[in-house]
């Protein structure tokens, strides 16, 4: 009875390692398609400067944004060296801007809402952490 036993389960076991997997599952598996992956693009501050002059109607070309970008930068500076209340700095600033721009022949910044958006797009780009320096639109 013992071996008829043994021969039972030995039948059974054997017959369950042939059910187990044809390997058509596996190769299924393995040629599924895998999920598409994701990137973020990165946008650079000088992206994001070009983007907030545009916004504002200010179109630099490609040659003349890097030459914007010291000044952009240096208006952040500027903004928090200043040593006067903050709710004046943004107005100082743009006076500044303007007098600068008039002095260097600069014309499309010699008008006060230029100026203002030049300084606006350089903060929002360059040091968004002041941004409460900047008076609501």
């Amino acid at each position: 009875m013992n071996k008829t036993l043994v021969a039972v389960l030995g039948a059974g076991a054997l017959l369950l390692a042939g059910c187990g997997s044809d390997d058509k599952a596996d190769v299924a598996a393995a040629t599924t398609t895998p999920a598409p992956i994701t990137t973020t693009k990165v946008v650079t501050k000088g992206e994001k400067f070009a983007t907030q002059l545009k916004a504002y109607g200010i179109f630099p070309t490609a040659e003349q944004l890097p030459l914007l970008i010291p000044a952009a930068t240096g208006n952040c500076d500027s903004l928090v060296s200043m040593t006067i209340p903050n709710e004046q700095k943004f107005d100082k600033l743009t006076d500044i801007a303007v007098q600068l721009a008039t002095m260097q022949g600069t014309t499309w910044m010699q008008e006060r809402p230029a100026a203002e958006a030049f300084i606006r797009a350089s903060v929002e780009a360059y040091c968004p952490e002041n941004v409460n320096l900047l008076p609501a639109q």
